[in-house]
């Protein structure tokens, strides 16, 4: 059968319409499947075929092209939809056709191995142009650059006859455009994943960076916390003065050493006074919430700094410190311990004529009250000292 013989008809002015409108849907669209699908229903609603299906290579130079838009009976639906087939073997069905233009016409009813191919079961009409239920019109789909990138297939005629050659016309202009249409799609899909991976890529190093920064925060926490107490060790004790210095800012520095914590470490072991400081670091820092810092600085030493006091803002916060201890008794395996402490505040500064530079102030001022403390526990034991021998004379 020579579909290419006899007179040229002109195409019907309602179908070059219907074929303007079905490739400005289809040029439309956004998204590969979307644009098949806009294919296949423009294929059935600007020529007399019923049944369209259209393969496709979703990858360039794919070896693999696949059912993505299928028009026709349910049963044909459900065969040809999502099938896959082998380039090799559509190159082999195509180049088994009769060429009507760049079109192929199939008419054999043999199936190439690797090709599923529906052929719908009805009686034919009479006469030498009819369509016949193992027919077959297909029309390559190339790229730009040659590669073929699918292929459109026909069947079921509405008027059960061979279309027309001007039918032939219009399926190839509209091969010809869909073709571009696919290649589009399928770069903007190729586009929408490069930039779907580059977000996953991007979301996972923020995910990284957040997760080394959450670990350098850790170990800058860790380098700067007593891992006993939580509370800030002596870098960041330092640290924080020195940043107070540097602004000028008054500070009164408070050392706190409690007493006879040795005898409580000798006589109920290191676990019960590793509790006793864990318990009064929670204390010196619910009771001192407001302080700039609340330090352990080492054994049983604590440090706090508070900004901006004065001679009686001093004075309370002695008192303050000395309730955080000694206000109420401490549980710790088993025991029932009353802790008690020696302080030592200076307040800074002191001498407001001094020029000393701020690191060298902030070791003058921790000495400083580190000497406070120590005479004031000193000044306590001799006290403790007088009174024993008081009593001691009393009694003889």
């Amino acid at each position: 059968m020579n579909h290419d013989s006899g007179p040229k008809l002109e195409i019907p002015r309602a179908a070059l319409l219907a074929v303007n409108r079905a490739l400005t849907t289809i040029h439309s669209a956004v998204g590969l499947r979307p644009t098949l699908e806009a294919i296949a229903h423009g294929v059935t609603v600007s020529t007399p075929f019923q049944d369209v299906a259209v393969t496709i290579a979703e990858e360039p130079n794919a070896a693999e092209l696949r059912v993505i838009a299928v028009i026709g009976p349910p049963d044909a639906v459900a065969l040809l939809l999502n099938t896959t087939c082998q380039r090799t073997a559509l190159l082999e069905h195509l180049a088994g056709g009769e060429a009507w233009g760049s079109l192929r016409f199939l008419p054999a009813g043999e199936s190439v191995d690797g090709i599923i191919s529906y052929w719908p079961d009805y009686e034919p009409l009479a006469g030498p142009d009819a369509w016949r239920p193992d027919y077959e019109l297909v029309a390559p789909l190339c790229a730009p650059d040659g590669e073929l990138i699918g292929m459109l297939s026909m069947d079921r005629p509405r008027d059960g006859r061979i279309p027309p050659t001007w039918v032939n016309d219009v399926l190839e202009l509209f091969a010809e455009q869909a073709s571009i249409a696919i290649f589009n799609a399928r770069r903007h899909e190729q586009a929408l994943l490069a930039m779907q991976t580059l977000e996953r890529e991007k979301a996972e190093l923020h995910s990284a960076v957040a997760k080394q920064s959450a670990r350098e925060t850790h170990l800058r926490r860790q380098a700067r916390s007593d891992s006993l107490t939580g509370l800030a060790n002596r870098v960041l004790l330092q640290e924080r003065l020195l940043e107070l210095m540097i602004a000028q800012t008054p500070v009164a520095v408070v050392f706190c050493d409690l007493d006879h914590f040795k005898h409580i470490n000798d006589e109920h072991g290191h676990a019960v006074g590793d509790e006793v400081l864990r318990v009064i670091g929670r204390r010196l820092a619910q009771h001192l919430a407001d302080a700039d810092v609340v330090a352990r600085i080492g054994g049983d030493e604590f440090v706090v700094v508070i900004s901006g006091t004065d001679q009686a803002d001093s004075a309370l916060l002695l008192q303050r410190i000395d309730r955080a201890v000694s206000g109420e008794p401490v549980h710790a395996g088993g025991l029932c311990l009353q802790v008690t402490s020696s302080l030592g505040l200076v307040r800074e500064p002191e001498q407001p004529e001094r020029r000393l530079a701020p690191v060298r102030r902030v070791e003058e001022v921790l000495s400083r009250a580190d000497r406070e403390m120590y005479a004031h526990k000193r000044s306590r034991a001799a006290m403790s000292r007088l009174l024993t021998r008081a009593e001691t004379r009393m009694e003889g």
